[in-house]
């Protein structure tokens, strides 16, 4: 009987584990996301400043939003939970106030960083090569 019940529950454990090895590769093509915060210079996650847009898009192969302040853009590649986004370009407008002008050039040079991504239930994190979530967006 205990050798039974051990069999039972090592079927159940394997059946369990090949299913989790064969779910669905999460797909990033179509998607828009609103920031939720970001890894600030000091090494803390913050909200962003109030009353500023801050997006991302995945479409045709690129990414595009709004850092805050200007329009950004570049390409992205993605492999499985692999991300990496190739030069990021954007428009050059001057904002007034200088903690979104910081916010914004932190939130570029973060997406240069990236390297991984997982989504949690409806948010997004993307994670550099140390495995440190850098941005967390939530679902637009």
């Amino acid at each position: 009987m205990k050798n039974r019940i051990l069999f039972v529950v090592l079927i159940m454990f394997v059946s369990i584990f090949f299913v989790g090895c064969n779910s669905e590769p999460i797909n990033l093509e179509g998607s828009s996301w609103k920031l939720e915060s970001y890894v600030n210079n000091l090494g803390h996650s913050v909200s962003p400043v109030s009353n500023t847009k801050m997006n991302l898009e995945f479409k045709d192969e690129r990414i595009s939003g709004s850092s805050g302040c200007n329009s950004y853009f570049a390409k992205y590649t993605q492999n499985g939970n692999s991300l990496s986004f190739g030069l990021i370009g954007a428009t050059k407008m001057y904002c007034t106030n200088p903690a979104v002008m910081e916010q914004e050039t932190t939130f570029l040079s973060s997406l240069a960083l990236i390297k991984t991504f997982k989504i949690e239930g409806n948010k997004l994190k993307l994670i550099d090569g140390n495995g440190k979530v850098l941005l967390t967006f939530t679902k637009a």
